[in-house]
Formats: structure tokens, C-alpha cells, sequence
């Protein structure tokens, strides 16, 4: 077999997967506007048309790349909502200062932090909100919060708006948000 001919995968999982791997590399690599279905088939070395099996559309291909990274960057702030050692205010401000900190960058960090990329950021920003919502809720309601839904929507989207209006970490900031947090909370 050689470099330009595609491996025959029957696994439809392990395709999709190809497919969303190979897409994000591209986005990366080439942005999202320079970036087609025909560039993903080429780089697998299969059809355009396999591509368009599994996603009928580079919109449809972009959501899919951007729910799985959704995923991978809320799983550590799952971890920090649901570590009962702290109170709430203190899980929630330890979120926002390792939004504006992160440890360690995701997969397409550089795409989604790009110039030019800005409306990608802010989707990805109100990706996180939704997936982030129902871990905070319950973590509210299990406080005794009476209305734990919209105060974790006032807090998750004001949170998140707060790192998207501020291009770096200040420790005022932080402070700010803890201190109308517990305001929120009491």
C-alpha cells in the first residue's frame, strides 16, 4: 500500500474519529476559512464524499470538533465543581482564575485563541456555559439553593464574560467576582 492509499477502516467510530482528528489539525494548521472537506479527505487519502457520510457539511464538521473540545476543556472545571472540600464561591472563583491561567493548553487552544478567531472563542466560551450548567446547578441545589438554575446561569455566564472582556489575569478581577459571587450566594 502506498502513502495516498486509505487504509480501509469499517469501524464507523474509528472513522468519525479520523475524520474530527484530521479536521482539527487542519483548522489549526490552515484556519477555518482555508480549510474544506476536500483538504480533510486529502490528508486521510479518502473521498470527499466518505467525509460527507459522517458530516454533511463543514459547519456541522466544525460542531462536532468543537463539542468534543468542549468536552476536553471542561473536565478539569467538573472536577473543581464537584470537589465539595471547598464552598461554591471558592470552586467558582478557582474556575475563572484558571480560565485566565491554564496549566496546560488544549488540543486547539492556538485556534480558538487566534486573532481573527475571536467569534470561535465566543462560541466555545457559550459551549462551556451550557456544558458547565447543569454540574453547577446541582451543586447549588444541593447547597439549598431555591432557585440554583438561573443563579448558575448569573454566575457561569458572568463568569465566562468575564474572562472574554479581559485579555489577562488581574488579581482584581478575581476578587471582584469572588466578593459579588458570595453576594449571589447568600
Amino acid at each position: 500500500m502506498n502513502e495516498h492509499t486509505a487504509k480501509r477502516i469499517n469501524d464507523p467510530e474509528i472513522r468519525k474519529n479520523q475524520i474530527l482528528e484530521a479536521a482539527m489539525q487542519l483548522f489549526c494548521e490552515k484556519g477555518y476559512d482555508n480549510t474544506g472537506l476536500d483538504d480533510i479527505a486529502e490528508k486521510l487519502h479518502i473521498v470527499k464524499g466518505l467525509c460527507y457520510r459522517y458530516f454533511p457539511s463543514k459547519q456541522i464538521l466544525f460542531n462536532a470538533v468543537l463539542d468534543e473540545y468542549t468536552d476536553e476543556c471542561c473536565q478539569p472545571f467538573i472536577k473543581i465543581i464537584t470537589d465539595k472540600n471547598q464552598p461554591a464561591v471558592k470552586r467558582l472563583t478557582e474556575i475563572l482564575t484558571k480560565l485566565f491561567l491554564p496549566e496546560e493548553n488544549g488540543r486547539l487552544h492556538a485556534f480558538f485563541h487566534k486573532s481573527g478567531n475571536e467569534s470561535f472563542h465566543g462560541q466555545l466560551s457559550l459551549n462551556m456555559c451550557r456544558y458547565l450548567l447543569p454540574y453547577v446547578s446541582s451543586e447549588l441545589s444541593s447547597g439549598g439553593c431555591e432557585h440554583s438554575q438561573i443563579l448558575a446561569q448569573f454566575l457561569l455566564y458572568g463568569l465566562f464574560g468575564i474572562w472574554q472582556e479581559n485579555a489577562a489575569y488581574s488579581p482584581a478581577i478575581i476578587s471582584q467576582f469572588e466578593n459579588m459571587a458570595a453576594k449571589a450566594l447568600s
